[in-house]
């Protein structure tokens, strides 16, 4: 009965940890990436002082303004031009579970490769303009005061599933 007691209330401490509500990766490999990367260093943190952030794992959000598709013998190179939005990282439910603000740090250039078999035409019915994106990278440059971002995991998400907020989202 103690081993019984003793694991409920482990399970019930487990549970605890993981905050109702809150955006959840959903690729395996956005999963492991979300956990090490950090959501507070902004876009302006690494133009002001691209050596303390290059190293740094972040992720951003945005909506998504081009998209450019190149195939190589063993991928899909993908560059995205984002407009950062502040993201409060919650899921509120709903018919629009994502919130992002009207305010950001301008744009942000994300570089992504996906290994083939992978198709151009099944990237492109996936990641749209006007998309919301969560993009996990790295800094690799700043050029013409735009972040370049060498993306570890992207996830697109329709404009069915996010809603622009006048203001900033409440945490």
């Amino acid at each position: 009965m103690k081993r019984f007691l003793v694991l409920g209330m482990v399970l019930v401490a487990g549970c605890s940890t993981v905050e109702q509500g809150s955006y959840r990766p959903k690729s395996g490999n956005e999963k492991k990436v979300h956990g090490r990367a950090d959501r507070s260093v902004r876009p302006a943190d690494v133009t002001a002082d691209f050596k303390a952030f290059e190293n740094t794992e972040v992720a951003w959000a945005g909506i998504i303004t081009e998209v450019q598709f190149k195939e190589t013998e063993r991928t899909i190179q993908v560059a995205f031009k984002v407009e950062h939005r502040d993201f409060d990282w919650k899921d509120h439910g709903g018919g629009k579970p994502y919130h992002l603000s009207a305010t950001g740090d301008g744009l942000f250039l994300a570089g992504w490769a996906v290994n083939k078999p992978a198709r151009i035409d099944y990237l492109r019915s996936r990641a749209k303009p006007g998309y919301m994106i969560v993009v996990h990278g790295k800094p690799y440059q700043t050029r013409a005061g735009l972040v370049q971002l060498s993306a570890t995991a992207v996830r697109p998400i329709k404009t069915s599933d996010f809603e622009l907020l006048a203001e900033a989202p409440a945490d």
